[in-house]
């Protein structure tokens, strides 16, 4: 979709967005590599996912704010009127938005099918949608095979200044970061065996299984999965 590239030169208030399971989370933890900027990934915020309304109304204590969502969150949920809502607010405080977009057949197969086909479908959708407020869409394959080239697109975008290449990920992230989530400890409680510690970037883990998406989809779902997956270019 079109973006609102490069119209920020002052203090701003950045929320990233997309899909479950997209790679949102590691881009929040990236952006411990900007200069002045806070990255909302504390107590208080279920470990690193803010409620919309919450974001709205944090009072920055440095020129740059970055939040990641929570659901019910745009461009990242099944459409809904709240999700129009949130629309308007964006539009209206001027708040920038990065997207990330992941390949589908990933998605569905993440975590342990954490994420359902018809989530991502919509998700995907949004975009065109609300394009409008869509400041870069970050890809999670360009994110993690070319690191540098996407953080300094968003220093173009935005205004950012690095204090760290992304290519250092994860050397300059708090330890705390990685040691306290509420979400993940309750998963973790359960019996989920993911690895979430503080690694380094795995461009070789990119889909593995590339034909079990269909084993996730219902009969209905594979075909418009399918055309989504072709409309973001991750299918000939």
């Amino acid at each position: 979709p079109p973006t609102r590239r490069g119209r920020y030169e002052m203090s701003k208030k950045i929320f990233i967005t997309g899909c479950a399971k997209s790679g949102t989370t590691l881009l929040l933890r990236m952006c411990y590599a900007f200069e002045n900027t806070e990255v909302l990934y504390q107590k208080g915020f279920d470990g690193h996912e803010l409620a919309f309304d919450d974001f709205i109304e944090y009072k920055p204590e440095k020129p740059f704010t970055i939040g990641k969502r929570h659901p019910p969150a745009i461009l990242s949920n099944i459409a809904s009127p709240e999700l129009d809502r949130q629309h308007d607010i964006i539009r209206k405080e001027d708040i920038g938005i990065i997207n990330v977009v992941r390949d589908g057949r990933d998605v569905v197969l993440s975590d342990g099918n954490y994420v359902k086909p018809r989530r991502w479908i919509e998700s995907a959708k949004q975009r065109d949608t609300y394009s409008d407020i869509i400041d870069i869409e970050v890809r999670y394959e360009e994110l993690i095979k070319k690191p540098d080239q996407v953080q300094a697109q968003l220093c173009e975008v935005f205004g950012l200044k690095a204090a760290h290449s992304f290519e250092e990920y994860p050397d300059y992230v708090p330890d705390w970061v990685y040691e306290w989530n509420v979400s993940v400890l309750a998963r973790a409680g359960k019996g989920n065996k993911t690895n979430y510690g503080k690694r380094k970037l795995s461009p070789e883990g990119i889909l593995r299984r590339p034909h079990a998406y269909k084993d996730v989809c219902s009969v209905n779902e594979i075909e418009e999965f399918e055309t989504m997956l072709r409309e973001l270019g991750y299918l000939g």
